[in-house]
C-alpha cells in the first residue's frame, strides 16, 4: 500500500498519538511496562519504606501548619503604613495583609482575619482607630463590614 491509497491524518489523531508514544518511553525509562503488556501481580503489603528520607521528609511536611506572621509584626505593619499615609487619610486591611503575604490573593488572603484581630486589639489599646463610612466606630468588638483604619486622632470623611 502506498502512502496516496493511506486515508490523511488529522492533526487531533497525529497528536494522540505522539502523547502515547511519549507516555510509553517515560514509562519504559521508569521501569515500568508498555501499556497494554500484562502488570506483573503487586504484592498485598509492601514494606513500608521508613528508612526513606524524602518520605520521611513529605511526612514532617504534611505535619507542620504553615503560619502566618505572629500578632506584634502584624500590629508594627498597621502602625507603620497608617503613619505613612499621614494625617486625615486612612489604610484598607487588604493593604496591611499585601504588606504582610505578598501581591499573590492566595497568600494575603488569609491573613485578613489576624489583621482584623489585631486591629480592634490596637483599638481598645487607642493605638488605630477602624472608620466607616468616615466615622469611627462605637464599639470595635461589634462591628461589620467593610472597614478602614486611621489615626486615633484623625477622624475623616473619606468612605
Amino acid at each position: 500500500m502506498s502512502n496516496s491509497d493511506a486515508p490523511p491524518i488529522t492533526k487531533s489523531a497525529a497528536r494522540r498519538a505522539a502523547r502515547k508514544a511519549s507516555a510509553a518511553r517515560r514509562l519504559a525509562a521508569k521501569g515500568g511496562s508498555a501499556p497494554g503488556a500484562p502488570k506483573a501481580a503487586a504484592a498485598k503489603n509492601p514494606a513500608p519504606r521508613t528508612g526513606d528520607p524524602t518520605a520521611r521528609a513529605a511526612k514532617e511536611a504534611a505535619k507542620t501548619v504553615r503560619k502566618g506572621p505572629n500578632e506584634a509584626l502584624i500590629a508594627e505593619t498597621i502602625l507603620r503604613l497608617v503613619d505613612l499615609r499621614g494625617a486625615g487619610k486612612t489604610v484598607c486591611p487588604s493593604e496591611v495583609a499585601r504588606d504582610l503575604g505578598g501581591p499573590q490573593p492566595e497568600d494575603w488572603s488569609p491573613l485578613m482575619q489576624p489583621v482584623r484581630r489585631v486591629a480592634i486589639q490596637m483599638v481598645k489599646a487607642g493605638q488605630v482607630a477602624i472608620l466607616r463610612k468616615g466615622k469611627r466606630i462605637e464599639d470595635p468588638d461589634d462591628f461589620r463590614g467593610i472597614y478602614r483604619l486611621g489615626p486615633v486622632a484623625a477622624e475623616t470623611d473619606e468612605a
